[in-house]
């Protein structure tokens, strides 16, 4: 024991020694309290974790081919594709739906990529007064069209447009020839009805696999797109998306997401027909895959490394002010001896 005592390195001081003041209590209150905030905010920091971004090169995937009358459902190399789009003024019968060489009209797309990969319905009231500037009404129910659409796409570019079907643009541009647009008389019909042709659309969502989490807005969610000219709302707006690979990791869970980069423009029915735009009035999104993947890994610091910063804290915090305590003490001690 005589032994161990020689050792010890935190020699006691005898308590008849030992003075205590007001001043100290209060210096150990600030040291306490300090120790204690920085203590709090080391554990929330670990708890939360650190972000690090790397780029690295797009895992290339092997597609391999297939004829237009098998399906791919089963293909490796795929990602889910969904959407959800609303158009107030034309009904589902007017509209087509077209991937890449397959299309609904044909049949060819339920060949490809399924009986469930494509619905079109009538729309909620809901869904109007989303899609329509003006709201709806329950009587305008019995008007307009929204699309669903549950695919999986190869990792390769391609396009899928929702446009209005060829006979529907002939009778459009029919009509716009002859002026008849709006409440007209057609002729050698003996009725009068309202001509509508307005491709405007509200899209719900558009979804390339699985969105990343950590996006603060999805640029392709809850878009209202508006279409008004002299042509009474024909149009073609084309949207252009780059699809970034990203391997977010969150600690132990690694998952691959897709972030969005979204360009859009307007075409107008002048220059479908001027300059032969082989696409017809309503909406076409082509899409591609950047070469580059971006690596979104969150993680925490060693467990050991966290465990010494916290006793680092406590005792770095109380060491601190025993310093600057003592230093403070002896010299206003240094300065009364000279005074006196």
């Amino acid at each position: 024991m005589a032994g161990l005592r020689r050792l010890d390195a935190f020699q006691k001081v005898r308590r008849d020694v030992q003075s205590k003041s007001a001043l100290g209590g209060l210096i150990t209150l600030v040291a306490i309290s300090a120790a204690a905030i920085l203590f709090v905010s080391e554990i929330f920091l670990y708890l939360r974790g650190v972000t690090r971004h790397s780029l690295h090169l797009a895992q290339s995937t092997h597609v391999p081919l297939t004829r237009p009358s098998h399906s791919i459902s089963d293909m490796p190399g795929k990602i889910p594709l969904k959407f959800m789009i609303t158009f107030p003024h034309l009904t589902c019968r007017q509209l087509d739906f077209a991937l890449d060489d397959a299309s609904h009209s044909s049949g060819t797309l339920e060949k490809v990529y399924g009986r469930q990969s494509l619905t079109l319905r009538t729309p909620t009231l809901s869904e109007l007064r989303l899609a329509m500037e003006t709201g709806a009404t329950p009587a305008q129910t019995r008007n307009g069209c929204t699309i669903l659409g549950d695919l999986k796409i190869p990792l390769v570019a391609g396009e899928f447009a929702i446009t209005i079907t060829r006979r529907t643009w002939a009778e459009a541009t029919s009509t716009l020839l002859l002026g008849l647009l709006d409440d007209r008389q057609i002729p050698d019909s003996g009725l009068s009805q309202k001509l509508e042709f307005n491709v405007s659309h509200y899209i719900h969502y558009i979804r390339f696999g699985t969105p990343f989490p950590r996006a603060k807005d999805a640029p392709l969610e809850g878009r209202l797109h508006t279409i008004q000219n002299k042509m009474g709302g024909i149009a073609l707006q084309q949207i252009h998306v780059k699809l970034i690979p990203t391997i977010y990791q969150r600690f132990l869970a690694a998952s691959t997401t897709y972030q969005l980069s979204v360009v859009d423009h307007t075409v107008q029915p002048e220059t479908l027909v001027a300059k032969g735009v082989p696409l017809l009035p309503g909406i076409a999104v082509s899409f591609d895959f950047t070469p580059l993947a971006v690596h979104h890994v969150e993680s925490r610091e060693n467990i050991l490394v966290f465990l010494s910063s916290l006793v680092s804290i406590v005792g770095g915090v109380f060491v601190t002010v025993g310093l600057a305590t003592g230093m403070l003490v002896h010299s206003a001690a240094a300065v009364a001896k000279k005074l006196d």
